[in-house]
């Protein structure tokens, strides 16, 4: 058969290949997707907001010019001249620095938040591409089988030992192997490109053993980077409030003034004040009660998110225990011994002691069980991947 011919240059080709591994495609994604990009700006954009509150008020000058003007004489004169300089007094400094550093470090946890994301991400579709793989390999070795079988059979039926109804089953079950094998061979090439689309650069082929199984490491509630961003959030409106209450006090500032002498033209006075704002009763209340109702609705999503993540992380613990315990019962009992039963019904059937339907239905139990294991191997590393999504890599 041409065909068959052409399939097996093809996975001649395709075993020759190198692919990316999980480590390098996730490490690649954190330096390079857009989103992370956009929270790694966002963050920066804190450092302005430190220097802002580090920095003094810039002092405010006033300066007066008149013309005058005599039957005798006319002149330019300076009349006025001030410069005032606020300060930063009741604690507005320290609190506005501690609030903007506050912020920041909230900002780093939320980068984090975004890398665990991305990391998961990247990880469950990694497994899914590597699921398809596995797949292909199935499929590659359910043809492979079946096209021994049918040159078996042919052999047999021309020797006159075999039914012609046998034949064209043997040639039927061929077919079949064939076409899943190239649906197998698409679907791979899809999740590749779908692998590509969400890393940022094409990918050809994927490397690692879909049966490589990673622990789950221990995860700190209270160490979640959106848990630890909430807490952050929470003590940065602490200042800020701080902050509304130092401004609420009279604010003062030192001016330095020269005036003309009123009497005596071109001569000018100098001095030195200190000046200060008339505190108005409730003044800034409104900023306090609105940062004050900020807090508690940051704390109660903190509290639900607490809930949330708590549950999350037991039902991950849970799936993630049933389904390696079905794996290990699979590659310890049902594996084996349905792979031993495939290698004695091929003997068999040689022997003429089975007929070739019943060694048809033990190779179908026998693929059937293969596609089940690679299954439950996708679901266990997706499973994985939720846990990383919240807890990050290790």
């Amino acid at each position: 058969m041409r065909l068959v011919k052409v399939m097996a240059v093809a996975l001649t080709v395709f075993s020759f290949s190198y692919g990316e591994t999980v480590k390098q495609l996730i490490d690649y994604a954190l330096k390079n997707s857009p989103i992370i990009k956009s929270k790694i700006y966002e963050m920066k954009q804190s450092e302005g907001e430190i220097k802002s509150a580090e920095a003094l008020p810039n002092p405010e000058a006033y300066v007066q010019f008149g013309r005058l003007y005599s039957q005798s004489e006319s002149g330019f004169n300076l009349t006025e001249f001030s410069v005032h300089q606020p300060l930063k007094l009741w604690g507005t400094r320290k609190n506005a620095v501690e609030e903007a550093l506050l912020k920041k470090e909230a900002a780093q946890l939320k980068l984090q938040f975004y890398k665990n994301q991305v990391a998961g991400q990247v990880y469950q579709l990694f497994y899914q591409t590597l699921f398809a793989k596995e797949v292909l390999s199935i499929r590659k070795e359910n043809y492979n089988l079946s096209l021994s079988l049918h040159n078996l059979v042919k052999k047999s039926y021309r020797l006159g030992e075999e039914t012609k109804l046998n034949l064209l089953r043997s040639e039927k079950e061929l077919m079949l192997s064939y076409l899943e094998f190239k649906q197998a061979e698409n679907m791979y090439q899809s999740k590749l490109r779908e692998l590509s689309s969400i890393v940022g650069k094409e990918i050809k082929d994927v490397e690692g053993n879909i049966s490589d199984i990673h622990s789950l490491h221990q995860i700190q509630l209270e160490n979640l980077p959106e848990i630890k961003y909430l807490s952050k959030i929470s003590a940065s409106i602490d200042k800020a409030i701080e902050l509304q209450k130092g401004l609420s006090k009279p604010q003062i500032g030192i001016e330095f003034t020269a005036g003309e002498d009123a009497a005596e033209l071109g001569k000018y006075e100098f001095g030195i004040g200190i000046t200060a704002s008339v505190p108005v009763f409730y003044r800034n209340q409104g900023e306090i009660i609105k940062l004050i109702n900020q807090k508690k609705s940051v704390l109660s999503e903190k509290k639900q998110k607490e809930l949330f993540y708590r549950s999350k992380i037991k039902n991950i613990k849970s799936r993630y225990s049933l389904l390696k315990s079905q794996i290990d019962e699979l590659d310890r009992q049902i594996l084996p011994s349905i792979s031993q039963a495939l290698k004695l019904a091929e003997k068999s059937y040689k022997m003429r002691a089975i007929t070739l339907f019943e060694l048809s239905d033990i190779k179908k139990q026998y693929f059937e069980t293969l596609m089940y294991r690679a299954t439950l191997l996708k679901d266990v590393h997706n499973t994985i991947g939720e846990y990383i999504k919240i807890g990050g890599m290790r």
